[in-house]
């Protein structure tokens, strides 16, 4: 995920710090944070859509093996046969885009603190 730069706020794997020295900066870097939370919510929006068509792929898949199992005689075996020769597409790894998931999520919970946080130090400074 290629995310713009942001001159207050480093994020390092899930991990978010915002380094700020004054109300001024503090404020762009709230507009920074939410700026990366949509980025992020973007990416999010993608993989839940990419995930989503695995899953579906993955179901397609099971059901025709179930019914080329089901068929019986000459018919049956022919396409057990053929579908030993076919070319299989790889099928999307779901178990890496939960845990990309997971790992965006757990991001997108680390920008809402600092928001928090930030807004929380303003509010008790002006």
């Amino acid at each position: 995920m290629q995310l713009t730069p942001m001159r207050f706020t480093s994020i390092e794997g899930t991990e978010v710090t915002v380094k700020v020295n004054s109300p001024k900066e503090a404020k762009t870097a709230i507009k920074e944070l939410r700026h990366r939370k949509k980025e992020v919510g973007l990416h999010r929006r993608a993989l839940l859509r990419l995930q989503k068509a695995a899953l579906k792929e993955r179901t397609r898949i099971e059901r025709a093996a179930a019914q080329r199992t089901r068929r019986q005689g000459l018919l049956g075996s022919l396409a057990r046969v053929r579908s030993l020769f076919r070319s299989s597409k790889p099928l999307h790894d779901l178990d890496a885009i939960e845990a990309e998931l997971h790992l965006v999520d757990e991001t997108l919970h680390n920008l809402d603190v600092c928001i928090l946080q930030i807004e929380g130090k303003l509010l008790l400074q002006g």
